[in-house]
């Protein structure tokens, strides 16, 4: 079996320096092999693979358009992991802010969880969390992507009716600010790199999981 990682350019782009040194620490405790961008990677995965995610959207397409790889989030992966070097954040309050699209994803949405309580984070939920989130930033506010529907019409077509509405921009900030005035914590713990940057976007402290856990924050 050959786990692959699939980094995510948005997430490389947005965090570089965490995104460089989780793919420096899974290729040398794991030896794992790190791809590229999934639009044209996803398609070579064969059976024998199993792709290691951390973007939501790369899983989408590895579930719907390449089903004969297995796929896991590298939370999932990184959970058990006693010899990672997991920060201690002695108990502060963090508000997690669960993405869309994965509002059907239950085991991902509660490693996250269990990673943060490894971490030592008092969790703070909000209403429209699991099952009902209904959040990823201003992506839900642009035009959808078409290789988005393309590779995965369940989830960015079937499931999504409705959901993608362009805005402009000035609009966008303005919900996002809406949105964020539910936010009774400093920190807003996303991991989805749309989702964090909405909340930054919306006057928040948008943190994605890698940073905290890379110990960038």
């Amino acid at each position: 079996m050959s786990y692959i990682y699939f980094p995510s350019c948005k997430l490389t782009a947005y965090l570089s320096e965490s995104s460089k040194k989780i793919q420096e620490y899974l290729r040398e405790k794991y030896e794992m092999n790190i791809t590229g961008c999934c639009r044209p990677n996803h398609k070579k995965l064969t059976e024998q693979d199993t792709a290691v995610y951390i973007c939501n959207t790369c899983a989408a397409f590895i579930r719907e358009d390449a089903p004969q790889a297995k796929a896991i989030s590298v939370w999932e992966f990184l959970a058990e992991d006693d010899e990672f070097p997991w920060r201690d954040y002695h108990g502060e309050k963090m508000t997690v802010q669960d993405c869309w699209r994965v509002y059907d994803n239950r085991t991902q949405q509660d490693v996250i969880r269990k990673i943060l309580k490894r971490m030592n984070i008092e969790i703070v939920e909000i209403e429209n969390n699991f099952e009902k989130a209904d959040f990823c930033g201003t992506s839900l506010l642009e035009v959808l992507p078409p290789q988005n529907g393309e590779f995965a019409p369940i989830r960015f077509i079937e499931n999504a009716r409705g959901k993608f509405i362009p805005h402009l921009k000035e609009d966008q900030e303005k919900i996002m600010k809406e949105y964020c005035t539910q936010f009774t914590t400093d920190k807003v713990v996303c991991y989805c790199t749309a989702c964090a940057q909405g909340a930054k976007l919306g006057g928040v402290k948008g943190i994605h999981l890698l940073d905290l856990m890379m110990n960038a924050n």
